[in-house]
């Protein structure tokens, strides 16, 4: 573990300790603080090894489910980009399995994905034909080579997002975007249930962004912001689900780790069925709650898209 308390996007050592949640894989509990300087929220302190905090089975859902996260996300993100104008060349930072640097490919664009090992990059290398950098942005080298950028997802995982942003700003050329999506502080899901929050997600989320800490962040290294989004089909409900069963008592993310194949066992106890039972009962409602809070700005989930000054 590292020591003294220093705000991840400022700096600043004016931190004051905002709530502590509990690691559902480990059961670790860990603290969040709040800089008093800027408002941003982050977990502290950080693990020195965070690759013993990932699973084996982290995001490893089954292929329909999979399925249909991928239409959702290119329905939300990759539709506003194919209207943006001539295809050009985009990087996507965490790209994962990279599909959906596969689908912009299909309409032209010329891509690549950056992965930090070369097991993660393997697949969308060798399955879906992208082309893969292992390393990180430094390993890019030339400045504004970019016209999009893509970080979905993977800002809240870094230890250093605004040296991330930074970065992003060099790549890109002036005017080119930056997408990135991240789970929403300002959610009526984390004011609902707080440490109880599916998508605190701790120590795997090392920053929990509001909209005007994103905001912060991005000013600071060079962008605009464009817009914020806050549907999300893929996220929104689930989380609802998922955050009510943490309330109620259920072992933190459950539904989670089964939808991911840690608990195949799990329905085929009295506590399973129950489990499978209160979803099926708490998702019209949970439905309901994301459709208002997409409309009150108020979404578990926040697509922000920002362009590059200069």
């Amino acid at each position: 573990m590292t020591d003294a308390a220093h705000c991840l996007i400022c700096d600043s050592t004016n931190t004051a300790y905002f709530l502590a949640a509990r690691d559902h894989v480990t059961g670790s509990l860990f603290a969040l603080q709040r800089c008093a300087a800027c408002g941003f929220v982050f977990t502290w302190p950080q693990p020195s090894d965070l690759n013993s905090y990932y699973p084996a089975y982290y995001r490893r859902y089954h292929p329909l489910l999979l399925r249909f996260l991928k239409l959702m996300q290119e329905w939300k993100t990759l539709g506003p980009i194919h209207r943006l104008g001539p295809p050009g060349r985009a990087l996507e930072i965490g790209c994962g399995e990279g599909w959906m640097l596969a689908a912009l490919q299909r309409h032209g664009w010329r891509v690549l994905g950056l992965e930090r090992t070369a097991a993660s990059a393997r697949f969308a290398a060798q399955e879906l034909h992208v082309p893969m950098l292992v390393g990180d942005t430094t390993a890019l080298g030339e400045r504004a080579q970019f016209d999009l950028i893509l970080l979905h997802e993977v800002l809240e995982h870094l230890p250093h997002p605004l040296q991330t942003l930074d970065e992003c700003a060099r790549l890109l050329r002036p005017g080119g975007r930056l997408v990135v999506e991240v789970p929403n502080l300002d959610s009526w899901q984390f004011r609902y249930a707080r440490q109880h929050w599916v998508h605190l997600d701790v120590p795997r989320h090392l920053g929990h962004f509001t909209p005007a800490s994103l905001r912060y962040a991005l000013v600071r290294a060079g962008f605009k912001v464009e817009s914020y989004h806050y549907i999300s089909f893929e996220y929104d409900p689930f989380g609802w689900v998922q955050t009510a069963l943490n309330q109620l008592g259920f072992p933190q993310n459950l539904l989670l780790r089964w939808l991911a194949g840690n608990e195949r066992k799990t329905l085929l106890t009295c506590r399973g069925m129950l489990m499978a039972i209160l979803t099926l009962l708490l998702t019209p409602p949970a439905l309901a709650l994301s459709i208002v809070s997409w409309l009150a700005h108020r979404g578990a989930i926040m697509e922000v898209r920002a362009i590059r000054c200069g």
